[in-house]
């Protein structure tokens, strides 16, 4: 009985731990400008890639070592997308 009840303690545990950042990327959408991003993401961003052009990928890392970019064409969200370290 005290297995289960430790399982069921843990799954719930790692269930309520998510991603640093899980509440603000359910509101991103394609188009924000990076400011937009920014004020709902925090100023703790790393430049990435810069083009010529303006065009732009910005990067976050939270605590779990999940880097989330986010590429901006035209002043505006293209795509974003996560990569985890091993």
């Amino acid at each position: 009985m005290k297995k289960i009840l430790l399982v069921i303690f843990m799954a719930a545990a790692l269930a309520a731990c998510g991603t640093a950042y899980n509440n603000q990327l359910k509101q991103v959408e394609l188009g924000m400008t990076q400011q937009q991003i920014v004020a709902l993401m925090g100023d703790k961003y790393s430049v990435v890639d810069q083009k010529n052009n303006g065009d732009q990928t910005i990067e976050y890392v939270d605590k779990f070592k999940n880097h989330w970019f986010f590429t901006f064409v035209d002043g505006r969200l293209n795509k974003w997308y996560k990569e985890t370290e091993n």
